[in-house]
């Protein structure tokens, strides 16, 4: 995939001889990110279609009117601007533009993708998902969350700018900022992981570790493109890892009870990290001490207790431990639902996790 600075859209646009742009975006991203002052939506409005999604988290009702409209358009190029939501919707969408019975092949993993609709240029609005870089995109059907992947969901461009980011509002670069941090941590502890991404993983943590609060409390156009720059690594980095098991519980809390992904990533985050530390010494397995020995090298620290603090830190000072308390004492562990964790992140764990240890999770945390 190829990256294009903000000062070559305009000339990639016409080198390419694109007559027909559509956006898929959400409102808030669209008006207030800015993107309506770029040189490229001023010199090229006039053949650019917007296509406003609705919901915050990518839905199969939503997705099959958004295929429709994609049809309808036959767009020389898709243009996905905001979040990890606005682009998971062009991804699916223009992969899956001519698939019938999308939510039973999804349901039943039967999908054969065979080509995609047109050129996809990501330009995120958030600092956190890292879905410019990542073939696969999150899909949820009756409250429960799946994952598509294939190589043609994956972007062909994507261009990363700053000014875009800064107008966010704190707690969406709370959570999206988090997002990048959780998921360069869990793809080093990923079964998955490889020399190359663990290096997109070090990368990106050795970034975020540093812009973290100041993009959350005081954002400047030097820390906004430095978590662009970490969370795209980040994205590079689960492409091939994946993410595991801070993920695999987080969704339900995204689905039913809207909390946003990044935060509800957090709320398991520095205990699973802990589990997998103390349930198998790191001095017995020459996986794990690597894994954390890279893990507190990249975060500049020593320990598992520094690795706590540093995290207590960044949900004191970001307000999301404010904004986790008060969601959390409405929220009942549901003590019978198996949709509560996503099995195939699960498993990407270094090291088993039992249903009795996910309960144990959930105990320490919510009512039941």
């Amino acid at each position: 995939m190829s990256y294009i600075p903000e000062n070559k859209l305009n000339s990639f646009i016409k080198n390419n001889k694109i007559q027909n742009i559509l956006i898929i975006t959400g409102k808030k991203s669209f008006n207030f990110s800015g993107f309506k002052k770029l040189k490229i939506y001023k010199d090229f409005k006039f053949i650019m279609t917007i296509l406003y999604k609705k919901n915050k988290i990518p839905e199969i009702g939503e997705l099959n009117f958004l295929i429709e409209k994609v049809n309808l358009a036959n767009p020389d190029l898709i243009i996905a601007l905001g979040g990890g939501c606005a682009l998971d919707y062009a991804k699916l969408a223009n992969a899956l533009y001519n698939i019938k019975d999308l939510k039973k092949k999804i349901k039943e993993n039967s999908l054969k993708i065979n080509s995609k609709k047109t050129k996809i240029l990501a330009i995120p609005t958030t600092a956190g998902s890292g879905a410019e870089e990542t073939k696969f995109s999150v899909l949820y059907i009756d409250q429960i969350k799946y994952s598509v992947e294939h190589s043609l969901l994956k972007p062909d461009f994507h261009s990363l700018i700053p000014k875009l980011v800064i107008n966010s509002s704190k707690i969406v670069r709370a959570s999206s900022g988090f997002d990048a941090i959780a998921q360069a941590c869990e793809s080093i502890f990923s079964k998955k992981a490889n020399i190359l991404s663990l290096e997109y993983s070090s990368k990106s943590l050795e970034c975020s570790i540093k812009n973290f609060l100041v993009f959350v409390n005081n954002p400047n156009f030097v820390s906004a493109g430095k978590m662009l720059n970490a969370a795209n690594l980040s994205g590079k980095a689960i492409n091939i890892a994946k993410t595991n098991a801070p993920h695999a519980l987080s969704y339900l809390f995204t689905s039913k009870y809207k909390i946003p992904h990044g935060i509800a990533v957090s709320i398991f985050f520095v205990e699973i990290i802990n589990f997998y530390y103390f349930s198998v010494s790191p001095k017995k397995n020459i996986y794990l001490n690597k894994r954390f020995n890279l893990l507190f090298k990249s975060i500049k620290k020593n320990n598992i207790l520094s690795f706590n603090n540093l995290f207590q830190k960044f949900f004191l000072e970001s307000g999301i431990k404010k904004y986790l308390d008060k969601k959390l004492k409405i929220i009942k562990y549901p003590i019978n639902s198996n949709d509560c964790f996503n099995f195939d992140r699960l498993k990407n764990s270094p090291i088993k996790i039992s249903k009795e240890e996910i309960y144990s999770f959930y105990l320490k945390k919510f009512k039941t």
